[in-house]
């Protein structure tokens, strides 16, 4: 006995030790791939807003209108909601390390021809190659497959994403606009072309098959060979666990499982589309009135900068605690406060005076602070009804249908800032949020939250995270 319970004493600790070592190297590995993601994704924001601020006195210097600059926007987001779609579903069949690659050589492309843009036609033409620009699309997936247990974990996770977005988005806009304020329009497109060069690059340093039917991103992975003993306890949790989650449709044909994710997302999808619509046209329209109210290249820029600060702020610190404090009335609370943020656009437009502008470029980065939160509460709540293989074609979909709102959005707001003034566009853009706030509550309660499901969701089903059947069972 004395010597059995010696050796057992000197394998344990061995044995121990070989497991410690082994979750360490798991989480060493998830770090590592978290911050080349989050480090992609912040060049990636970096290499689209350089050019942003720009844009508007480009078309302007190249002999067009103020309409053009909408058509151009609607051109882009035409290539966008085509591509998404088609990112998504080649996401979930060949990984996230693939798709990095082909969306930043895609953005390179893009970047380099509008380094060259001397014409409005070419101008065009550097928008074709966005087709397959859909970065951020990539990384959400691959971030929301990875925090599939929580919806407050996934909501922080997306947040922090959005923050990775922000810190690019903040650089560029001040980079891109000091350049244009020195009178070289065409540097910040360079500099972008470079950016997304290195980030393919760096996509290279991925795991071979991450973000491939999410598989290897999952929170829990059981490798072959390694040792399975398990209680009865543990297994009915398992067992729970798989009835409660979505149903998965790998099986089913693309267009069947396609039907199937929007029977189960469709209100949540519904309102970022038509909240993408107001959004695109108010921010069509907002840096054309800063423009004409005295805001030169660098001013514009740091506008947008100072903005995206805002956002990032809120999306590091905010949108976590929201998440748990509010759960599921989230995305309906945040569109009746991003409809009193247009409202107030609409006031601060009105004003005139000397420090008009700002008051405008402060009642934006409010809204554009509410319009985060709400895209997040959204993302969070789609991303928690369908399984982690299934997460690529789900945000090529939204991504795709938000692109395609956005195509009619900035010609609505620059025809309508030129017939009717920016306040009558704020005002319409006001009443088209409140109304889908008082609609959204209503709409998601008949929501199918699985494919087989023919009743409308009850009152007080937490949809975000579970089809209900297994709290059906255990009040049973």
């Amino acid at each position: 006995k004395k010597r059995r319970k010696a050796s057992a004493s000197s394998v344990r600790p061995s044995h121990f030790q070989h497991a410690l070592s082994s979750e360490e190297r798991k989480m060493e590995a998830k770090r590592r791939t978290l911050g080349i993601v989050l480090v992609n994704v912040a060049l990636y924001a970096l290499a689209f807003q350089l050019q942003r601020p720009i844009e508007p006195f480009l078309v302007k210097k190249l002999g067009a209108d103020d309409r053009e600059y909408g058509k151009l926007q609607s051109f882009f987001s035409v290539f966008q909601s085509l591509g998404s779609p088609l990112v998504g579903m080649a996401l979930d069949a060949v990984g996230a390390r693939v798709m990095f690659v082909v969306v930043f050589a895609a953005s390179a492309t893009s970047y380099a021809i509008l380094a060259n843009a001397t014409t409005i036609g070419i101008l065009y033409l550097s928008k074709v190659p966005s087709v397959l620009q859909a970065g951020f699309l990539v990384a959400q997936a691959l971030i929301a497959s990875s925090t599939q247990g929580s919806t407050a974990e996934r909501a922080a996770a997306l947040g922090r994403l959005t923050t990775a977005y922000t810190v690019g988005a903040t650089l560029g806009p001040a980079a891109g606009g000091f350049f244009g304020a020195n009178g070289d329009y065409y540097l910040g497109a360079k500099c972008a072309v470079m950016a997304s060069l290195f980030s393919a690059a760096l996509a290279l340093l991925l795991p071979r098959n991450i973000g491939k039917g999410g598989g290897e991103e999952k929170n829990i992975i059981l490798k072959k060979g390694e040792e399975e003993t398990s209680t009865s306890s543990s297994s009915s949790k398992n067992k729970e666990a798989k009835e409660s989650s979505p149903p998965a449709t790998t099986k089913r044909g693309r267009s069947k499982r396609t039907v199937d994710i929007l029977r189960r997302v469709w209100p949540w999808l519904a309102a970022k589309a038509s909240t993408g619509v107001t959004n695109s046209a108010l921010g069509a329209a907002i840096p054309l009135v800063l423009r004409d109210r005295g805001f030169d290249e660098q001013k514009l820029g740091f506008g947008m900068s100072a903005t995206a600060i805002v956002v990032a702020v809120v999306g590091a610190f905010f949108v976590g605690p929201l998440s748990s404090a509010a759960g599921a009335n989230l995305p309906a609370l945040a569109l009746a406060t991003k409809a009193m943020a247009v409202f107030a656009i609409a006031l601060a437009t009105g004003i005139a005076g000397d420090y008009a502008a700002l008051i405008c470029a402060g009642a934006v980065a409010a809204h554009a602070a509410v319009s985060h939160v709400l895209a997040t509460s959204l993302t969070t709540a789609t991303t928690g009804l369908v399984q982690p293989n299934e997460q690529g074609s789900l945000l090529g979909i939204e991504h795709g249908l938000f692109a395609a709102a956005r195509i009619f959005g900035p010609t609505l707001g620059t025809t309508g800032l030129a017939r009717f003034g920016i306040v009558s566009v704020a005002l319409l853009c006001a009443a088209s949020d409140t109304l889908l706030a008082l609609a959204f509550p209503t709409t998601v309660r008949w929501a199918r939250p699985t494919a087989s499901s023919k009743k409308p969701l009850a009152a007080n089903e937490n949809y975000p995270l579970t089809s209900g059947r297994a709290d059906e069972k255990k009040n049973l």
